[in-house]
């Protein structure tokens, strides 16, 4: 079926004309109220700006030292923030995921937040993350990933779903 014999596209003009805003008008609150939703409405992101993806990023040296860094960060808008720059004398603490490595991990300290240390140990940190690829392109193929997994994985629901109702 075209989009001429649509009865979908009946709405739809290639080129509107300024026609009046079809949303509804809410109703002014009373006093004291609109300071409320301002309250609960307060939030300083664009409507269509991604959730932050959280990432753990553990750099190690296997030839020189048994220990790594694990950087706790954020991948959001193309960029990568760090959140917090921890060492620990054994890599397998952070990546193995057995419950007593989990248990001995949360009482290993985590460091200071990352924006509180002094700038120029946040610029040579960011620099050591760059040179190992931890970068805007890195940022840009986790968003990509997660949008593809997630993707796979409502595809993959979906099928699931049919399989059950259909038998």
């Amino acid at each position: 079926m075209d989009e001429a014999t649509d009865p979908a596209m009946d709405d739809v003009d290639p080129q509107p004309a300024k026609q009046p805003d079809p949303t509804p008008r809410q109703p002014t609150p009373p006093a004291g109220e609109e300071e409320e939703e301002s309250l609960e409405n307060d939030d300083d992101l664009p409507e269509d700006a991604a959730p932050p993806i959280n990432l753990s990023i553990v750099i190690e040296k296997p030839t020189k030292t048994r220990g790594a860094l694990n950087i706790s960060a954020s991948a959001r808008d193309g960029a990568i923030e760090v959140d917090a720059v921890s060492y620990v004398h054994d890599a397998a603490l952070v990546t193995a995921n057995t419950p007593d490595t989990v248990h001995k991990r949360v009482d290993l300290y985590s460091g200071p937040p990352f924006g509180s240390l002094d700038e120029n140990l946040q610029v040579l940190m960011e620099r050591f993350l760059e040179e190992r690829g931890v970068n805007q392109a890195l940022a840009i193929f986790v968003a990509d990933y997660v949008d593809v997994k997630e993707q796979n994985e409502y595809l993959s629901w979906l099928n699931n779903i049919k399989g059950f109702v259909e038998a």
